[in-house]
């Protein structure tokens, strides 16, 4: 009767993945309650409350982050060993439970266990890792747009959560907020179970839902001639170490800006804490526009691409110092949104994939994952920090300013790897 139980698969009208991906998005808003983009534009409500320290409050997120980084590489092996049914489900469970502690323990240690273990669960497993393995497993020929959908759920997930999160706080409180999560983060358990599979063939489809694969259709005329590189010869080259420096300091920078935004809004403009928070959540969501440059990379340089996105970048926060009322806000959200997810979750990425191909891309790419986790825990002090030295938001925003003209300037450096002469060996 178990067995029965745990075999049946959902009888969908349509291609199986895109259950897959659904449910992905279900999990990643879950996860993302806790993520460090929604804590920056709800962090004054707790703050307030609280009042705890400001700088205790962001060490707490940079380790729950920084934690997060050191066990994805473990969370890598797990995805392909056991596959997304038996780590996601058990990550909600434990995630709800730190809600649960968030809400009904009153103090700040409780915070603190409780955000670090949801944190360091929620991102590989829930939100990067184990999402993006599963996609790449049932899509084949629309694997980049696959992506592109779970790559766009953290943004939009985001966006969402703050919102929620602000109106339950206005009403009952932030702690009630986490308490809804909890349960609403428990119950997705169930539905993932049930949902959630390694791969197609499991449950006797093909990637793409084709009921007969052919061998001879999976390589193109596109995969004939891309270079796969292996890892061990990947990571010796410069272009991989130049372009783990670009991701990891765009991401430094990128956190940065995520982290100090709501408060520069309230501080130097004058807003409310959910105007902020609103205009915030409308730069997450513009990053949507993510998809669209995917289709822009497609068509030119990915590696132009990366290079034009990181000066413009630079030059709005450059703008940002020069807005004075929330309309000017409001253009800047919108024209950062638009900008600043494309960097982080696009153009490195296909830049990677151009230069050493597919044949190993989840080792190069998860190589660099580490640093970026770090760069990303750093980040949430690193504002906070020059802020609290100068006494000043100027400083900040340009510092961010250079680094993302320097990621340029490193991005123009790179050139594709050439390849090892002793190596002849194609994508397939």
């Amino acid at each position: 009767m178990l067995r029965k139980i745990y075999e049946w698969n959902p009888p969908f009208p349509f291609f199986y993945g895109w259950a897959i991906l659904g449910v992905s998005f279900f999990s990643t808003f879950a996860a993302t309650s806790v993520a460090q983009v929604v804590l920056g534009g709800i962090q004054m409500y707790i703050l307030e409350d609280t009042g705890w320290a400001k700088t205790d409050f962001s060490l707490t997120i940079a380790i729950g982050t920084w934690i997060s980084g050191f066990i994805s590489p473990f969370i890598g092996r797990w995805a392909d060993k056991y596959g997304p049914r038996q780590l996601m489900p058990l990550a909600l469970v434990i995630i709800a439970l730190c809600y649960f502690g968030i809400y009904g323990i009153p103090a700040f240690w409780s915070f603190v266990i409780g955000y670090i273990i949801a944190r360091a669960l929620s991102t590989p497993i829930l939100i990067s890792i184990v999402p993006r393995t599963v996609t790449v497993n049932f899509f084949r020929k629309r694997r980049n747009m696959a992506l592109s959908i779970v790559t766009m759920s953290r943004p939009v997930a985001g966006a969402i959560n703050i919102q929620l999160i602000s109106f339950i706080t206005s009403q009952l409180g932030w702690r009630a907020a986490y308490n809804i999560l909890g349960w609403f983060t428990l119950s997705l358990s169930i539905p993932i179970f049930f949902i959630m599979r390694r791969k197609p063939e499991d449950i006797g489809i093909n990637p793409d839902g084709d009921l007969a694969y052919d061998k001879e259709e999976e390589t193109t005329a596109v995969d004939l001639t891309e270079y796969s590189w292996t890892f061990r010869d990947a990571i010796k080259t410069p272009a991989f170490w130049l372009l783990a420096g670009v991701s990891s300091f765009v991401t430094l920078a990128s956190s940065s800006v995520q982290f100090t935004l709501v408060p520069y809004y309230v501080e130097h403009l004058g807003l409310s804490k959910f105007e902020a928070a609103s205009i915030f959540s409308l730069g997450t969501v513009l990053a949507l526009a993510t998809f669209l440059w995917g289709m822009v990379a497609d068509r030119f340089s990915p590696r132009i691409l990366l290079i034009a996105i990181l000066c413009v970048a630079s030059g709005l926060l450059v703008l940002l110092l020069n807005i004075h009322n929330a309309y000017q806000a409001w253009g800047f959200a919108v024209l950062w949104g638009v900008f600043s997810g494309a960097v982080q979750e696009m153009a490195i990425e296909a830049v990677l994939a151009q230069y050493f191909g597919r044949g190993a891309y989840g080792s190069i790419s998860g190589a660099i994952g580490p640093m970026q986790i770090t760069a990303l825990g750093f980040g949430t002090t690193f504002g906070a920090l020059i802020h609290s030295i100068s006494g000043s938001y100027n400083p900040v925003y340009i510092t961010i300013a250079v680094i993302y003209l320097s990621c340029a300037v490193m991005a123009i450096v790179v050139k594709p790897p050439k390849k090892p002469i002793n190596i002849n060996q194609l994508s397939k």
